[in-house]
């Protein structure tokens, strides 16, 4: 039977082609995830703001299936709405569906945290005002912005289709001696096939938004996390 250590619900973005494959990719055996689309039309915070109204359903449909946790797979949501707003999300899942949840920019967050990182990189592929709203969003985490780079890519359409070794110039060039860890987010950037190279090469742990994503779904699941090939943080146990 298929999933049958565990099944994991994933709420994406419309747009959004880079997820799922790389959710698929990273699971262990026995664990199987299922989408729900939320439909998306903009990057600007109006757009956000009804794509994340549509949530509720898409919530609900995972829940009918029977999932052991969800993952909500937008980050820009948590940095429109702001500090606090991921936290009543998983609060308003477990207490309408009793399934533990987390969020994209939640589970960034506690991977960095639990490589005990203080101070970070940030490379994205947002356009510059999502960038802005980075530099806000982590340090209401207790985590210091040290370095942020973007591709100013406004086109939500075109995120997916950079090529991986553009991501991994991007985060070499945003690293800095003062960052404790490079931080590479979004979850529709496909990154996890250069987290063990940039890893070694830059000497320091590297956390991308879907590889946190994985490790903090696992964990909510009850699922043991210790994988190889995706970096030093499955390492780790939440």
């Amino acid at each position: 039977m298929l999933g049958w250590r565990a099944k994991v619900g994933v709420v994406l973005p419309t747009n959004n082609t880079i997820l799922e494959p790389e959710f698929w990719g990273m699971l262990p055996d026995g664990v199987t995830s299922h989408a729900a689309r939320i439909m998306a039309t903009g990057t600007d915070a109006e757009s956000i703001e009804t794509m994340e109204r549509h949530s509720e359903r898409a919530i609900g449909e995972l829940a009918a299936g029977g999932m052991d946790a969800i993952a909500y797979g937008c980050l820009s949501t948590s940095l429109v709405k702001g500090p606090g707003w991921s936290e009543r999300f998983e609060s308003w899942v477990v207490e309408h569906t009793g399934i533990p949840a987390t969020t994209a920019a939640m589970a960034t967050i506690e991977a960095l945290k639990a490589h005990g990182v203080r101070q970070v990189a940030i490379a994205s592929p947002y356009p510059e005002k999502f960038g802005a709203l980075l530099a806000d969003f982590f340090p209401a985490y207790g985590i210091e912005v040290v370095a942020n780079r973007s591709l100013g890519i406004s086109d939500p359409m075109e995120v997916g289709k950079v090529p991986p070794g553009t991501v991994y110039r991007l985060a070499r060039e945003v690293d800095t001696p003062k960052a404790d860890a490079v931080c590479i987010v979004a979850t529709d950037l496909e990154t996890v096939s250069v987290i063990e190279s940039l890893e070694s090469d830059l000497g320091k742990p590297v956390v991308t938004t879907n590889q946190a994503l994985v490790w903090k779904t696992l964990e909510l699941a009850g699922v043991d996390g210790a994988l190889s090939h995706f970096g030093s943080l499955f390492g780790i146990r939440p």
